[in-house]
């Protein structure tokens, strides 16, 4: 039996693997693909990473496909642009995903991988896996990272389904192109673009530029996401117009997917049970970000397991100072960013642009919140009372 059976091999479920291998426990990392596989994502993260996780630094050549310097905001109408100086870390999520996964094992960690855990029972002495092909594995505790239609989260009752209004729809496309299409495109400073409310509907569509390809991408409020596809083929035929894509694109590979936008779930721990990453919800309302958030979470889940590992105490209140280190953490960021979202997702969005336009330090915050670049996240309150500062100077000056 083993000390701990970590379900799904994403940046969560690698960096909580990492972490307790090392400390000399029993894992088994479990994902349904085998790797290296691809994820449909954007691929964008702060290098506040590197400096967190710094073992990573060493393989960053293995993952890292640039750092795009300037984030371009456009608003609904595309009349306003906002631009801000923020450096984002790119990368092709088959590689980075790779990477972690490869040093969870290299720490001890025994993947078993191509193989899908289909559901999940709990006893007062153990919890079992039960695989693919009937195979079954026990351990005293599971961790979750199993992504936004977890069976963890649905087996323990944490999270039985998503309701619409909380998931965000997306279609992503990593564009092969050469280095010379990119920088003509984005230049060598790697033009990053975001979008609001495409088609008046509310969510948001990226461009992300990298070392070999360019990653394009929308995601829809799953209450208004009938027809991606469609709006997502509408938006690539926009950007080719604007030179922003090549004609030529190859775009067969364009997958559809899943975020949880809402904020995390109202509990992530259960007797014998934690969830990390998109499984709880860890992802920011206003980006879909959310490889940053599941490795910190990871990091906060290691001290309490080993101390119910120690104790032999797997009850749901021995798992509760991970809820409470995580939330002190970054719980408020989830907050701030939903708010942000709605305004952003607002009837007031073109007035927001057009004040922003007209100040630089505005920009930079927005651009900041979008990058995930900022430490403490976006402050509403900041970002309003700078917006009323620039309101009053420009009636003033009239």
């Amino acid at each position: 039996m083993y000390d701990v059976a970590v379900i799904g091999a994403g940046p969560g479920g690698s960096t909580i693997s990492r972490y307790l291998a090392k400390a000399g426990l029993n894992i088994c990392l479990v994902d349904k693909d085998a790797f290296p596989r691809d994820k449909p994502c954007g691929g964008g993260f702060s290098q506040r990473i590197l400096d967190e996780f710094p073992y990573l630094r060493k393989r960053a050549d293995d993952f890292l496909k640039g750092i795009a310097k300037v984030g371009v905001l456009h608003s609904p109408n595309r009349r306003v642009i906002l631009e801000g100086k923020v450096d984002m870390a790119v990368t092709l999520r088959t590689d980075f995903d790779n990477v972690l996964f490869e040093c969870a094992i290299e720490q001890g960690a025994e993947p078993i991988v191509g193989l899908r855990a289909k559901s999940l029972r709990t006893t007062s002495d153990y919890s079992e896996v039960y695989l693919s092909g009937g195979k079954s594995i026990k351990a005293n505790l599971i961790v979750g990272a199993d992504g936004v239609t977890s069976m963890v989260a649905r087996n323990t009752g944490l999270n039985k389904r998503w309701p619409n209004s909380t998931v965000t729809a997306c279609r992503v496309v990593e564009v092969p192109a050469t280095n010379d299409e990119i920088i003509e495109r984005y230049t060598e400073q790697l033009h990053y673009h975001f979008f609001a409310n495409l088609g008046e509907l509310p969510g948001y569509a990226w461009i992300f530029p990298k070392r070999e390809t360019i990653n394009v991408g929308l995601g829809i409020v799953g209450t208004h996401a009938r027809g991606l596809p469609s709006i997502f083929n509408a938006f690539v035929k926009y950007l080719k117009k604007e030179n922003l894509l090549m004609e030529d694109s190859d775009l067969k590979k364009a997958k559809g997917a899943l975020v949880p936008t809402n904020g995390p779930i109202r509990r992530s721990y259960a007797n014998r049970c934690l969830l990390v990453g998109d499984s709880a919800g860890m992802v920011s309302p206003l980006t879909g970000g959310g490889i940053a958030y599941a490795m910190k979470a990871a990091r906060y889940a290691v001290p309490v397991i080993q101390t119910c590992i120690e104790n032999s105490d797997f009850t749901a209140t021995s798992l509760e100072d991970y809820e409470t280190a995580w939330r002190r953490a970054f719980g408020n960021e989830f907050k701030e960013q939903l708010l942000a979202q709605k305004i952003f997702t607002s009837p007031f969005t073109e007035v927001l642009f057009a004040i922003g336009s007209r100040d630089k330090k505005i920009q930079t915050m927005v651009s900041e919140s979008m990058a995930e670049s900022s430490e403490q996240g976006i402050s509403i309150t900041n970002l309003v009372a700078r917006t009323l500062l620039v309101c009053l100077k420009s009636a003033i000056r009239v």
